[in-house]
């Protein structure tokens, strides 16, 4: 389509101060950015403030985006950033979601239950890993980013990123089997 201007076009607007701008890329973003922070925080009520929190840094940092990179990997590390924050000034088990709520997500959902209960399951191992763990995850396996992307949302080598992702699914395997095991003995 004639006359679309790309997110790399928009943010140099912004930078320049046309903040009528901010708005398109809002439009265009705000949906995957909000998906982002409750993948991370596992609370949408904190998804909200934080990606309101994240759109607002888009326009504090625009002077500092560079179009070298894809807008979308600059957008992901501020957001990123933004739940950081969030995790440093809460702890830990205010920032994940109660496993009823899982479940009555799960429920919702049409299918199987055999279905239904390895999603409640792999939510709740999830919910268990650490915030940076997680975060790798759903980089890699929600938003489709590679390790070059990923790399330079957390701010390390494309190996580095490769060996974060490797060890957070693996723990994320033996936490999913723990939870497995226990399901079964309940039984």
């Amino acid at each position: 389509m004639a006359g679309v201007a790309s997110d790399e076009d928009l943010m140099r607007a912004v930078g320049e101060g046309d903040v009528a701008q901010l708005g398109v890329l809002f439009e265009r973003h705000h949906a995957r950015v909000h998906a982002l922070c409750f993948r991370l925080t596992r609370r949408a009520d904190v998804a909200d403030d934080l990606a309101q929190e994240t759109m607002l840094r888009v326009l504090r940092y625009a002077s500092s985006y560079r179009s070298d990179a894809a807008f979308t990997t600059w957008l992901y590390r501020l957001t990123y950033n933004v739940c950081r924050d969030h995790w440093r000034k809460t702890r830990r088990d205010e920032c994940t979601t109660d496993l009823s709520e899982v479940l009555d997500m799960t429920a919702a959902r049409d299918g199987d239950d055999r279905i239904d209960e390895r999603h409640a399951l792999l939510e709740e191992a999830m919910e268990r890993l650490a915030p940076e763990r997680r975060a790798v995850l759903v980089l890699s396996r929600y938003n489709d980013l590679g390790y070059d992307d990923i790399a330079r949302v957390l701010e390390c080598t494309p190996a580095a990123a490769r060996v974060r992702a490797h060890r957070a699914l693996n723990e994320l395997r033996e936490i999913y089997r723990e939870l497995e095991r226990r399901q079964r003995s309940v039984r």
